[in-house]
């Protein structure tokens, strides 16, 4: 056995003396070629300068890892021989500042061309046949007039702004008012219709859309109605809807009276099956959707709870912390070993990663918590999850956002912009690169292959916020700065 260790010690030691050679003479050739990128066209000069800059990151990552072998056999890797190439600690900063590099970046290239190239493809929607597939067709529409709002923030292109109207339009002469959430119901078209007048300068259509907005208000306070308090479906879906308007158009756009009491029915029904379910002490506030205590954000208390604790909801801070925080701490002791959540508290199985069922989902709660009551352990949880999602979070069960890498990935950049820590931007670059390669990895075909949540609308919505990552949001849940002042959008109760 000594001596097979030892054969298998000395074939690795000389596997990484030459490879670490060979990379060295890789950066040696690269500085050599380097003068003659200005030598090429003027249209490919950048692509050319950018792969120059690549090469010479990843090589000398290359030697950085291989370097570390070193620590274990006698003799110095060839590289620390050739003057000029020393090894030099590897910081993820500089490869994600060289792949963001906004002068002609590689990976800015190439997401440039990825969208270019799909982003018309994604918006072909069909005519409905079916109440169903005109629910389906409206929820369709909606993401990509939400997707073509994106893209405007961060273009600046007033075609995207014109396109993401017209797509509005169609959808306002189709609402049903069977449901009353952002993402699944009358109150997201309404929402983005406001947003978007508001941008053209068209506020009569603006305050319109405001005003029927609130008039949903009835239906989700209705004592009688079969509304779930969830974000998909129920009244938390509602509430970001007029959280939406305060921070996209002004704080007094939606009333704070009206905020309140939506806020008031979603904690009271809490508190109402906690009691049923004798959960008071442990759990507050509880929630349930057809009949299961679901904990991810899609369908859970995660969400729920991330959206009581949003700045614009106004809760306050006794409730807060008498109700909320016990009720995460109760989610965060059913933390899997693997630093994963169920998809919910019934369920024992640690397999979904997904942001509506698992760690990609609860993480944005953990932050929203850090944020709120500035408690370590809710940072170290959601760097925990972060781990997690690193490990198994590129999903063969597609792109998208809701159960898919796009939606992963956000929780990459939701962490940067809480830490600043450049390694979270790296990760996100880096399911950004699975996402660039739609299609290739055998990944399963969406029901709605073209849609914001589930297809590839969602996966372009996450690339164009790769390009501007300190202003990226997860779309339809978390929400921009709040703007300041008063505005003439503002709507009377």
């Amino acid at each position: 056995m000594g001596k097979k260790a030892h054969a298998n010690a000395s074939l690795t030691t000389h596997m990484a003396h030459y490879e670490a050679y060979m990379a060295s003479y890789d950066i040696f050739l690269w500085e050599k070629i380097a003068p003659y990128l200005d030598l090429l066209p003027p249209d490919k000069q950048g692509m050319g300068k950018a792969y120059y800059r690549e090469a010479l990151l990843l090589t000398q990552a290359q030697i950085n890892v291989l370097q570390i072998m070193r620590e274990s056999c006698s003799r110095p890797l060839p590289c620390g021989d050739m003057p000029g190439y020393a090894p030099q600690p590897f910081q993820s900063k500089l490869l994600v500042e060289d792949l963001l590099a906004h002068d002609g970046g590689l990976f800015n290239l190439e997401i440039n061309t990825h969208l270019k190239d799909t982003q018309e493809v994604s918006l072909q929607t069909r005519p409905p046949h079916s109440p169903k597939q005109q629910t389906q067709t409206t929820s369709l529409q909606q993401g990509i007039a939400l997707l073509y709002l994106q893209m405007y923030r961060v273009t600046t292109e007033p075609s995207d702004l014109q396109r993401s109207l017209d797509y509005v339009k169609r959808i306002l002469r189709n609402l049903n008012g069977r449901r009353v959430t952002f993402l699944c119901g009358d109150a997201g078209p309404l929402a983005v219709g406001a947003v978007v007048y508001h941008k053209l300068k068209n506020d009569t259509e603006s305050k319109e859309c405001i005003t029927k907005l609130l008039q949903l208000q009835r239906i989700v306070l209705a004592t009688d109605a079969d509304l779930p308090d969830e974000l998909l479906y129920g009244r938390a879906g509602y509430l970001y809807a007029l959280l939406y308007l305060n921070t996209e158009i002004d704080p007094e756009t939606v009333p704070q009276s009206f905020i309140k009491e939506v806020v008031d029915c979603i904690i009271e029904s809490g508190k109402n099956l906690s009691r049923e379910e004798r959960k008071t002490e442990r759990c507050p506030l509880l929630y349930q959707w057809h009949k299961k205590q679901y904990v991810g954000a899609a369908h859970g208390m995660a969400g729920i709870y991330y959206m009581l604790m949003q700045p614009a909801a106004n809760v306050d801070q006794e409730t807060l912390t008498e109700l909320v925080k016990p009720s995460i701490d109760y989610v965060r002791h059913k933390k899997f070993r693997s630093g994963n959540y169920p998809s919910s508290l019934s369920n024992e199985t640690d397999r979904l990663v997904h942001w509506c069922h698992g760690a990609p989902g609860v993480i944005h709660m953990l932050m929203q918590a850090y944020k709120v009551f500035k408690e370590e352990k809710y940072l170290k949880d959601a760097m925990e999850c972060s781990d997690l999602i690193w490990q198994r979070g590129l999903l063969r069960k597609g792109y998208g956002i809701c159960h898919g890498t796009a939606g992963n990935g956000y929780s990459f950049l939701s962490l940067y912009h809480l830490t600043q820590d450049k390694k979270y931007l790296y990760r996100a670059c880096k399911f950004a690169e699975w996402c660039l390669e739609y299609g290739a990895h055998g990944c399963r075909i969406p029901d709605r292959p073209y849609s914001l949540f589930e297809g590839m609308a969602g996966a372009i919505h996450f690339l164009s916020d790769i390009l501007a990552p300190e202003k990226s949001r997860f779309p339809a849940f978390e929400l921009g700065p709040q703007k300041k002042g008063k505005n003439d959008s503002k709507v009377e109760a």
